[in-house]
């Protein structure tokens, strides 16, 4: 498991605090531990779950002292965030116009609009479940994008759901 945070945070020290979380919930939440099947999986979802969540909660701060300039020990780096971002969005823009029309038009509705599921279903005139696999085959192919531009798995799992 430290390994597996380890690779996601790539901090050692935010790899153990990580690890030690999965033990405490463990601690907490023992009574509920009969009801899981395959502990593994378990114990590998909580270490990714608990790993991106850090990894956000870092990025929200960067972006907070970034944009109020809540601590004035880090150097002014908004331009190169700027530029970044930019960046950032015009590869998920590219990654988004390799996508088949359908899944285009999915994900446009249910990231950029906001529509749930369902809405998106009803103004497409197509089953809510036809919509869960054409969003499902559009994260696919972005990641799949991503990969092949050699971006880590972690930005893509802070950029994607």
């Amino acid at each position: 498991m430290y390994a597996f945070a380890l690779k996601l945070t790539r901090s050692q020290v935010l790899a153990e605090e990580i690890i030690q979380d999965v033990f405490l919930n463990l601690w907490l939440n023992r009574a509920n531990l009969d009801k899981v099947e395959n502990y593994q999986a378990y114990l590998n979802r909580m270490t990714r779950n608990l790993s991106l969540n850090a990894l956000r909660n870092i990025a929200k701060h960067k972006v907070l002292v970034t944009d109020f300039g809540a601590d004035e020990n880090f150097p002014d780096h908004s331009t190169e965030h700027a530029l970044e971002y930019k960046d950032t969005v015009s590869l998920v823009q590219k990654a988004i116009e390799r996508l088949p029309a359908q899944q285009q038009e999915v994900y446009r509705l249910c990231h950029k609009e906001g529509l749930t599921y369902e809405q998106a279903a009803l103004r497409l005139n197509i089953a809510p479940s036809t919509v869960h696999s054409h969003m499902k085959g559009a994260l696919r192919g972005i990641r799949v994008y991503f990969k092949k531009m050699g971006i880590p798995m972690v930005i893509i799992a802070l950029i994607l759901p």
